[in-house]
């Protein structure tokens, strides 16, 4: 049984690129000395060529500041290289953590946003290597700029500091105003999404019916909610990126306009050539705060994306390796079994269910519709956790037992056949390594070789998305052949006869006989007289309770009796 250990996965992944985040911030120090480089020309070059007319000297300085800007380019490219390749790491930490815990998710879920899990990831990924995160790793750096400005002269200093503690109050304004209303856009983004989803999985009637218009009105509502907030938050940022960029442009003026002041007066060493020297630096000083507010709604998606993961990752941590168990035989145990969803505790979609089934044993599943018999059929394969009682296979927590280990001894058959695009072959197999011998027997079990071998492909056909290429009949086969693969120890089949006519019937019953006189257990949930004359006990449900359980003659007989709680048996 697999053991869960993980714990706040996410910061482990982050914390794995470290190393890379490192050697961009000690390269940072040397780009940023670097940027100096022209303020360095422009005082050598007055200092020295003006006065001195010397040309030798003006094409060696112009040839050390060319070669400077290349070291300073060739780091910087090394730098975006590093980042990248910290995304790419990240992305072969998380992806498969990602994928199982949305997996995970959604089985608890229908309605949770799974695509919203991997535009999250996307967003935190491209944030890595954004001008965005570049510009908060060089903030640390402007203090290499302030102290130069203080080294030319006092008051330059001062007012520079002066300048950023403005633009600080802008950037924190910023992340106070605009945060809540891109997690408002964020919100009604989703649920525009989850509707159009919704909408598009029920197309056929939606079109039949002629309710796209009204639908789409509806949407169009959630739509525009989300576009409102999302320009109320891009206004909001405008509107600071514009004050950002107004005072990055009047600090470079207002320290030059300082700096002629002192010149004037004799104040400031070097004299003419420092004051345009401490502009440039004003300006590199402000520059990383105006980046920053200019990329604040890709930061505030990711730091949104950030808490959403971690949460997720979190809840739904990849279980780690456990200890082997052995192969199923195909006993069941059910003890005490009720289920309840976590939003309605109070109604128990099952309550206190007993039963119990050895190896080769055929259990017919019955009752009206609402009595809880997919319910069921989920929690015997441990897609669902018991609210209380057990579900044990061979002695073992079916819901605890690794799917990856149990799944190649267990057939299932669920009410929505959920075939996935592929191949014939692929979702008879299981999108496994195709096993020609036990694929042959399956296909030879239901008898579908007749009908493999007269479509263009054969087995290698492809169905479509869920199989929308296949009529529903085809379908029901295959989710059939699936099911019984490998003769699996314990088959569980909901409603399996949906969409057959009657000699697949026949052949599913014929299946059923076969299998069972090699000892694999069934579940099914069916109505058929051919089911029930073949099994060994048939369970009646209603509201979530047993009715009856017995042997089928004697339950049948029993509900006779009574016959306004009869289920109906097809003959």
């Amino acid at each position: 049984m697999a053991i869960n250990n993980n714990k706040a996965i996410l910061k482990k992944a982050l914390a794995g690129i470290i190393p890379l985040s490192r050697k961009v911030v000690f390269f940072g120090l040397f780009t940023n000395l670097m940027v100096l480089a022209p303020s360095w020309y422009m005082l050598e070059v007055y200092d020295r060529v003006i006065f001195s007319r010397n040309l030798s000297t003006l094409l060696m300085l112009t040839m050390m500041v060319i070669f400077i800007y290349l070291v300073m380019e060739s780091l910087e490219w090394v730098r975006r290289g590093m980042m990248l390749q910290a995304a790419d790491q990240l992305d072969q930490t998380l992806s498969t953590q990602l994928f199982n815990a949305a997996f995970a998710a959604k089985l608890d879920s229908a309605s949770f946003p799974a695509q919203r899990v991997f535009n999250d990831y996307r967003s935190l990924r491209e944030i890595l290597y954004s001008p965005a995160l570049m510009g908060l790793i060089d903030i640390p750096f402007i203090l290499i700029f302030i102290t130069a400005i203080f080294l030319i002269h006092s008051s330059l200093g001062y007012l520079t500091l002066f300048g950023l503690a403005i633009q600080t109050l802008i950037a924190c304004l910023n992340q106070v105003r605009v945060q809540p209303a891109l997690q408002k856009a964020n919100q009604y983004a989703l649920a525009a999404q989850r509707y159009f989803t919704n909408i598009q999985q029920h197309s056929e009637a939606v079109r039949a019916m002629g309710m796209q218009a009204p639908l789409e009105t509806r949407w169009q509502d959630k739509q525009q909610a989300f576009l409102d907030k999302q320009s109320a938050a891009s206004e909001i940022a405008g509107k600071h990126a514009a004050y950002s960029k107004f005072l990055q442009i009047s600090q470079t003026s207002l320290v030059l306009g300082l700096g002629c002041y002192l010149v004037i007066n004799q104040s400031l060493t070097h004299g003419a050539a420092m004051m345009i020297v401490a502009s440039i630096l004003a300006a590199r000083v402000l520059a990383p705060f105006s980046q920053l507010i200019a990329q604040w709604s890709s930061l505030g998606n990711a730091l949104q994306a950030y808490g959403r993961l971690s949460d997720l990752l979190d809840q739904y941590p990849t279980p780690g390796p456990g200890m082997p168990l052995p192969a199923p035989t195909g006993q069941i145990s059910v003890e005490n079994l009720s289920y309840a969803l976590a939003d309605n505790p109070r109604e128990p979609l099952l309550r206190n269910i007993h039963f119990r089934m050895a190896p080769g044993e055929v259990l017919l599943v019955t009752g009206p519709s609402a009595s809880g018999k997919t319910t069921l059929s989920k929690l015997l394969v441990g897609l669902l956790q018991p609210s209380t009682g057990k579900v044990r296979l061979d002695g073992v927590d079916a819901f605890q037992w690794n799917k990856e280990e149990l799944g190649q001894y267990l057939g299932y058959l669920p009410q929505e056949i959920e075939l996935l695009d592929g191949t014939i072959a692929d979702n008879i197999c299981r999108f496994g390594s195709p096993d020609p011998e036990k694929l042959a027997s399956v296909i030879e079990l239901l008898q579908l070789h007749p009908w493999i071998t007269s479509l263009p492909e054969g087995i290698d056909t492809r169905i479509g998305h869920e199989g929308y290429l296949l009529s529903g009949g085809r379908r029901q086969l295959v989710g059939l052949a699936r099911a019984l693969y490998g003769k699996p120890a314990i088959v569980v089949l909901d409603e399996p006869n949906a969409n057959l006519d009657e000699a697949s019937e026949q052949r599913l019953q014929q299946a059923v006989r076969i299998l069972k006189a090699q000892n694999t257990t069934f579940v099914i949930i069916s109505h058929l007289q051919g089911i029930k004359d073949i099994s060994d006990s048939m369970m009646v449900m209603m509201k979530g309770q047993v009715l009856r359980y017995g042997k089928p003659d004697e339950v049948i007989a029993s509900l006779q009796q009574q016959p306004g709680n009869a289920p109906r048996i097809q003959p």
